[in-house]
């Protein structure tokens, strides 16, 4: 390992000395190839930052002529999902496109456009992509619905789970740390920072994709809104592609980081911080000493 690339790995390392759990980090210079890594095949719940594969899987699927970008769907009262989104909080009869509900799952979280979408590739279409792309610890068998369930052990498949006894639920318990939603097993949604990045460096690459839908994927992901992790001590005009994910204990961001001619992928992932602030101030300063390690420094960080 080069002295500057052991010198970063050893910032990197003491910012995440203390933290009560895990944190884990790959990162690859699209450019050169270097990478860094820390704890990259530790598995991680994946939170919403699923939705990025899905995301993919879409524009593939639009690519492959079995999915219409423009086709309209009516959102009715079996699409509601608790949690984060605002497809929740409008009437019934709305009629999004398919790109719009992939722009909602992404920028603001949308879990009931997520389940729509999830819906519409297939669970087997999303396990043969995984597959094809070498992300063989990733494993996504739930939807959001079925996810945040096992926040509470309720049974998803329960018919009389309404959503407003789900969302009373969640808004009044606070998810036990051996439930099934932070699991780190198969049966979970669960990924690693290593595989992460691959998904981030096939969809920099275009990889399966035509040029319209690489574009269109990191499009969407620019206009994420949540961004208090990977882009939030970053330069004012250095633009991130990214998604994050949170649940009780776990906090993620995975994308790509544009900074003029260069571009590196980037994936942060953590596990069992019981305080949420502390975990992204954590992952938000190992985001700033990458972006130091492959670019430059950042005018006016402590360093």
């Amino acid at each position: 390992m080069p002295a500057d690339a052991h010198a970063t790995l050893e910032r990197i390392i003491a910012r995440a000395a203390g933290f009560p759990g895990t944190i884990g980090v790959a990162a690859k210079d699209l450019d050169t190839g270097e990478e860094l890594a820390y704890n990259p095949d530790e598995v991680f719940p994946t939170a919403s930052t699923m939705k990025t594969v899905l995301l993919y899987e879409l524009y593939r699927q639009v690519d492959a002529g079995r999915i219409d970008p423009a086709m309209r769907i009516s959102f009715e009262r079996r699409h509601l999902v608790p949690g984060s989104g605002v497809l929740q909080d409008l009437d019934f009869g709305l009629q999004p496109t398919v790109k719009d509900l992939a722009t909602l799952m992404i920028v603001v979280s949308d879990n009931a456009a997520t389940d729509i979408i999830y819906e519409l590739v297939g669970r087997d279409a999303v396990a043969e992509t995984l597959a094809r792309l070498g992300m063989t610890r990733t494993h996504l068998p739930l939807n959001i619905w079925e996810m945040l369930a096992g926040l509470h052990d309720l049974d998803p498949m329960d018919p009389t789970l309404t959503y407003e006894r789900f969302k009373q639920t969640m808004d009044e318990q606070e998810a036990p740390w051996d439930c099934a939603a932070l699991r780190e097993s198969p049966d979970n949604d669960v990924s690693t920072p290593r595989d992460m990045l691959r998904l981030q460096e096939a969809i920099f690459r275009g990889e399966g994709l035509s040029p319209e839908s690489r574009a269109a994927i990191i499009d969407i992901l620019r206009r994420q809104k949540l961004t208090t992790i990977i882009p939030e001590q970053l330069p004012f005009g250095v633009r991130a592609a990214h998604k994050t994910g949170s649940l009780r204990g776990v906090r993620n961001d995975v994308g790509l980081v544009f900074a003029g001619e260069r571009t590196y992928a980037i994936a942060l992932m953590s596990k069992r911080g019981p305080d949420r602030v502390d975990a992204q101030r954590r992952l938000s300063d190992i985001s700033r000493i990458i972006y130091e390690h492959f670019i430059g420094p950042v005018p006016g960080a402590a360093q």
